[in-house]
């Protein structure tokens, strides 16, 4: 997990410098609401009726390379997997896909210095995955390394798919509050069998987030124990029998256990990450005999 984010953190650097060229301007119609890999999209356009993203959104550094050929103004894009080139300019109403030309539904556009491409251009070409929610009429697109967390997450190893649904992009039901108190400690806690809904316990405030089948998980509930900025939305059942995983800052140690219907909990081991910094972004351990029951068709 931790090689992840730093190379998506690369690939994102890269990305921000593509944008050149003349901006293209775009209508100010009301953007559909899109979510890639999970993440609601903030700045979506609309061209001549076509969603447009940014590219830099559409990122994926173990499938996708980016760079930027000054000399001819080019875009070039290269899917390692599927041996794809895409090479395009700003204000181009076609893309150059392996050599051969292919009409863009919308112009590339330019928009302070970001690079937005149409949608579904986007995924099909590059290899993603793209669909329409029937819970709220947004778009659904995943890059290939995302369709495979995503898979992970719905029908995968109980484990591995709650430390995919821990690392998740967050929205949130109402208005987001913070935390008022103060700590050095944090806390998942799962349904025993389940890992698309959790509490996440951090400096007094809990958040109850739950995952749905488009794969959004979204923060229904919160709560400032400590009573400062109160609560927001609606306090979910008691998860009964459940799992927790601590991770303790001051200590570089990682705790986990069980939990039973009367709210005592067991702990059943740790590791310290102090001589061992990759685990230090492992929160989740697998717990001996449990077996996964919320798995997603």
């Amino acid at each position: 997990m931790k090689k992840w984010i730093q190379a998506t953190a690369a690939s994102l650097s890269i990305m921000g410098m593509l944008a050149a060229g003349a901006a293209v301007s775009a209508a100010p119609q009301k953007p559909t609401q899109v979510y890639i890999d999970g993440e609601l999209q903030k700045d979506v356009l609309t061209v001549k009726q076509r969603t447009m993203v940014q590219l830099k959104a559409f990122n994926d550094p173990a499938n996708l390379t980016y760079s930027y050929e000054q000399a001819t103004k080019t875009i070039v894009i290269v899917n390692k997997t599927n041996k794809t080139t895409v090479r395009l300019k700003s204000g181009a109403t076609t893309a150059e896909v392996n050599g051969k030309s292919v009409k863009l539904d919308a112009p590339v556009t330019i928009k302070d210095g970001r690079t937005y491409l149409p949608l579904r251009f986007i995924s099909e070409t590059l290899g993603g995955v793209l669909k329409y929610s029937t819970t709220d009429k947004s778009v659904i697109v995943r890059t290939p390394s995302g369709e495979e967390r995503f898979n992970i997450l719905m029908h995968g190893d109980l484990a591995k798919a709650r430390e995919i649904a821990i690392h998740y992009p967050k929205t949130y039901a109402g208005k987001e509050i913070q935390a008022s108190g103060e700590g050095y400690t944090f806390a998942y806690t799962f349904p025993k069998g389940e890992a698309l809904r959790f509490e996440y316990q951090y400096k007094g405030l809990i958040n109850y987030t739950e995952i749905n089948q488009d794969g959004i998980a979204v923060v229904k509930w919160q709560n400032d124990s400590y009573g400062s900025n109160g609560e927001v939305g609606t306090r979910h059942e008691a998860f009964g029998e459940s799992v927790y995983f601590t991770k303790h800052l001051m200590l570089d140690k990682n705790v986990y256990g069980t939990i039973d219907s009367q709210g005592k909990s067991t702990e059943l081991g740790f590791t310290e990450y102090s001589s061992n910094k990759d685990l230090a972004d492992v929160m989740i351990m697998p717990i001996d005999g449990e077996v996964r029951t919320d798995q997603q068709k």
